[in-house]
């Protein structure tokens, strides 16, 4: 079994980690299949965004002289290659995050499993925690186990932690209309006993597949697995399966750590003394981009949504916020006024 490494007190940064807008992380995992066709087209969606993933997490990645590719504004770390392993999984994070945060990669003398410390003393997400802890995984099948042990992917931690990656295994949690044999059930079950031992929460929306084969005769599964730990659970916020195809028969995927539900709400809107006659100019003179001439449902969504913010922002900048008062209880409910 593989060695932890002792923990190595991170360099403290100069900024907390705070993100323009609204305060989230996204973080995109993927499994490039060891192809670099496949790897290029995942690397050209992410850098074409406006919003790019601040997180990329790779598994089975393509190797060069024992080395992942790398790609503009992102920071690669992977575990360095020896003579018994190549490195199997990469994750990079974008260069911007370097500036105000301080990355510690962490190594288990192993190329299918690796870390990363995202630490600020003033705070994480907006909040007192300083400490987040992201586990990088790529469980290789052999026989009747997997290469990343269940105690090697699931420690105890008392900070936030999220697990992810390609684990190949098959479980109920995760697909539940799939009929599994006594040998997926060998093989999965000590994993989520040990997820849930640890306080570990399964991410993924259940039934939805993570892979698609390449031929007929073989169901799509749920193969790629995140889990948050109970320090980490009440930041999640979404995941998603919805990114472009890459060639890959995995899905690219997409996790959002966001803040906002543990912030107070806004001050609202005075809608009453909103001044229309002056929003109906500014709207006049918004210059609004054209979507393409064949454009993709998923093209077509991003082009609404980039005007509709645009639109939003400008009513709602104009817009005075109420005041509020000490009769204010946007908690309370009927329901409490029986009681």
């Amino acid at each position: 079994m593989s060695r932890s490494p002792a923990l190595t007190q991170s360099p403290s940064p100069s900024q907390s980690f705070h993100y323009p807008g609204c305060l989230n992380l996204s973080i995109v995992p993927h499994n490039c299949l060891g192809s670099s066709n496949v790897f290029q087209i995942h690397v050209s969606f992410i850098t074409s965004v406006e919003s790019s993933p601040h997180i990329v997490a790779l598994q089975d990645i393509p190797l060069w002289r024992n080395c992942p590719p790398v790609f503009r504004n992102y920071k690669c770390f992977f575990p360095p290659a020896t003579d018994s392993y190549k490195p199997r999984v990469a994750t990079y994070v974008e260069e911007r995050r370097l500036s105000v945060i301080s990355i510690l990669p962490l190594f288990f003398e192993r190329g299918d499993l690796m870390a990363v410390n995202f630490h600020s003393p003033e705070g994480l997400f907006d909040t007192p925690q300083n400490l987040f802890r992201l586990y990088n995984a790529y469980s290789i099948p052999s026989g009747h186990t997997r290469s990343v042990s269940p105690v090697d992917l699931f420690p105890q931690h008392d900070f936030p932690t999220l697990v992810l990656g390609d684990l190949n295994i098959h479980h109920s949690a995760s697909d539940p209309t799939r009929l599994l044999s006594n040998h997926d059930q060998f093989i999965s079950c000590p994993y989520f006993d040990r997820a849930s031992a640890q306080l570990f929460s399964l991410l993924n929306t259940r039934g939805v597949y993570t892979r698609f084969p390449f031929t007929s005769s073989h169901r799509p599964p749920v193969l790629d697995l995140s889990f948050a730990n109970s320090a980490l659970l009440p930041y999640f916020s979404s995941w998603n399966p919805s990114l472009p195809p890459t060639g890959s028969d995995h899905t690219a995927l997409t996790i959002i750590l966001s803040t906002q539900l543990l912030k107070p709400s806004p001050n609202g809107l005075n809608w009453k003394y909103t001044g229309w006659d002056h929003i109906s100019k500014l709207l006049a003179d918004l210059m609004l981009a054209t979507p393409t001439v064949l454009p993709t449902p998923h093209s077509l969504d991003l082009w609404f949504d980039d005007c509709l913010a645009k639109i939003t922002h400008l009513i709602t900048s104009n817009t005075q916020t109420k005041r509020p008062s000490s009769y204010s209880k946007p908690w309370w409910t009927p329901e409490l006024t029986q009681l």
